[in-house]
């Protein structure tokens, strides 16, 4: 039991730095992709405790662990489509750029 309290809480810690990491305006893919991958291990270690001992799934502290999944991958998903806006606006400005050059 404490150990599953110790890993929430490590959970509850990767959320905090990918949301940090997700605030910046610098994108640090490699970092979050890391910090995603080490939360996406302990979350099938957590899921299985879970599936021997069911009564956990109604656990003050994992539901508290979905809301902030269900948060997070808000976030990521804000992220994501803010930086397909920029590219977007990037490869238009590039077409731009492009097609004056054809005058020059």
């Amino acid at each position: 039991m404490v150990n599953v309290e110790a890993q929430l809480q490590y959970l509850s810690d990767l959320d905090q730095q990918i949301t940090t990491l997700l605030a910046e305006d610098d994108i640090h893919a490699e970092d979050i992709l890391q910090l995603v991958d080490n939360r996406e291990q302990l979350l099938h270690s957590l899921l299985g405790y879970l599936a021997e001992h069911p009564e956990w799934a109604q656990s003050d502290l994992w539901r508290e662990a979905i809301g902030n999944t269900q948060q997070l991958v808000e976030q990521m998903q804000l992220k994501t489509a803010a930086i397909g806006q920029t590219l977007h606006k990037y490869r238009h400005g590039n077409k731009s750029v492009q097609q004056y050059k054809k005058f020059l």
